[in-house]
């Protein structure tokens, strides 16, 4: 049996994200989020432990169509092949654990996750890895 281990509050919210390295630029979507890391799907294969930076759009809670710039640098722990009908690309489910983010940005993180968690239903705390 996998010991659970993620103490963090997961939104299941998709927002704008950016990966990037020297060599790519990747946009997409978060398919959930919490103060240490993120989960979305990419069309590349990341290899694990690839060192990245990010860039998130979070809503700001009080008007949610205005968006804030996060940049932070983070770490593949996680990539997982995926099969989806109706296409013939590749995709994959990665877990990005964050490994610097600005002090003023973890605070607008965790205001927003805190956000979700109050206010959505997609927000959940799951006792597993701690990405």
């Amino acid at each position: 049996m996998i010991e659970e281990r993620r103490k963090h509050i997961r939104a299941k919210r998709r927002i704008p994200v950016k990966i990037a390295d020297k060599n790519f630029d990747i946009i997409t979507d978060t398919a959930d989020i919490s103060t240490s890391g993120t989960y979305c799907r990419v069309t590349r294969l990341l290899p694990l432990m690839s060192k990245i930076e990010i860039v998130l759009l979070i809503p700001v809670a009080e008007n949610e169509s205005k968006t804030q710039k996060i940049k932070c640098k983070g770490v593949v722990v996680r990539a997982e092949p995926i099969l989806l009908k109706d296409t013939d690309k590749a995709h994959y489910n990665v877990a990005i654990f964050f490994t610097e983010v600005h002090k003023k940005d973890q605070k607008l993180l965790e205001a927003y996750v805190k956000h979700a968690d109050v206010h959505e239903e997609g927000a959940e705390v799951e006792e597993k890895a701690d990405i």
